[in-house]
């Protein structure tokens, strides 16, 4: 494939994954509720996901009960976590806002990889991570004495930054090797149960009897466009550009859902938050350019919080996607490389989508 073209899919995908926010503001407009859009929204996913996954390859649904433990683990604290403070932000604070917030998590992730360890990163990531949060405070109206933003929208946006870096950084840590539909598959399942008990717990309605037709079919709209399409294009590009060029080229997202929350939404950002949201753009480029150079591997930076991790990797396990045999059996040159997140940037593993 040529570059060029892989650089459209790339960016396309990430104009999918931009959608998220607007489809969600725009559900909510109808009537729509966090956590009744969330638990359906997941088991949906889950049920696609699931009956790819038990159609073509039944073989890697088979989980052992630790391994079961961690995909439960990863739901809660992270994921889910992320997902839920997302979709509650948006009841505070605008679509712009809260993804411009959330795209802070390379920046957390990278210092808490150097906190972990005490390995300071480049000056590259450093003047990435200074950007970053200088963007973000531009954005949430830290120096406009007019500008009147919810903070509790900034904290959930917050929020669902971090939880999105801890899911990252423990993603590889606690399912290395594992393919990632398989993951997400697991994960969806279990963070729509989470959900519905949550719902349960607090007397939220989950029955979609009496839901706006137009509920449902923005709820379908986030499950096919950013999470099922963003994560095919993303794929068709990674394989192509690698995953440090991919990710420099997904940092567009922010991008789109400024625009589309303008034309959908008529959402508007003042001259100081838009000037926020480029240098929040622009320390994420800074430090992934950092890894490049420094020849440096991390975590990659989609946020799309729908698909974010939900592709596989590009080698693919094919129906042997756990493949149980001891080490001395496999063939080789078949072994996955696990790239570990740096407090440089985020990329995925080569072939893989975050």
């Amino acid at each position: 494939m040529r570059r060029g073209l892989a650089v459209m899919l790339v960016i396309a995908s990430a104009a999918c994954f931009g959608t998220l926010a607007v489809l969600t503001a725009l559900a909510y407009e109808y009537g729509a509720r966090p956590l009744p859009t969330l638990a359906w929204r997941f088991a949906i996913a889950a049920t696609l996901m699931g009956g790819y996954l038990a159609l073509t390859r039944p073989a890697a649904l088979r989980v052992g009960p630790g391994e079961f433990g961690r995909f439960a683990l990863l739901s809660v604290t992270g994921y889910g976590a992320a997902s839920l403070c997302f979709f509650f932000a948006l009841q505070h604070a605008s679509a712009s806002v809260v993804t411009v917030l959330l795209y802070t998590y390379p920046a957390l992730i990278a210092a808490a990889e150097a906190l972990l360890t005490r390995t300071w990163p480049s000056r590259g990531a450093v003047a990435g991570i200074a950007l970053t949060f200088l963007g973000c405070a531009m954005v949430v109206g830290a120096f406009e004495q007019d500008l009147r933003i919810d903070g509790i929208g900034v904290v959930l946006g917050l929020g669902a930054g971090a939880a999105y870096g801890l899911f990252t950084m423990l993603s590889d840590r606690l399912v290395p090797g594992r393919s990632r539909i398989v993951v997400m598959a697991y994960m969806f399942g279990i963070s729509a149960l989470v959900m519905a008990l949550i719902a349960a717990a607090f007397g939220e309605p989950l029955s979609p009897v009496g839901w706006d037709p137009a509920v449902w079919w923005l709820l379908l709209a986030i499950v096919a466009v950013p999470t099922i399409a963003a994560v095919v294009l993303y794929l068709g590009g990674i394989r192509s550009l690698g995953p440090a060029r991919a990710a420099m080229a997904s940092t567009t997202e922010p991008v789109f859902t400024i625009i589309l929350a303008w034309l959908a939404l008529g959402e508007r950002l003042t001259v100081l938050q838009a000037v926020g949201a480029v240098l929040v753009i622009g320390g994420i480029v800074l430090a992934e350019r950092s890894a490049v150079i420094t020849g440096r591997n991390g975590a990659t930076m989609m946020s799309g919080l729908g698909a974010a991790e939900e592709c596989e990797h590009a080698a693919d396990q094919k129906a042997g996607d756990h493949d149980r045999r001891l080490p001395a059996e496999r063939p080789r040159g078949r072994g996955l490389r696990v790239a570990r997140p740096h407090a440089g940037a985020a990329q995925p593993p080569e072939g893989e989508n975050p």
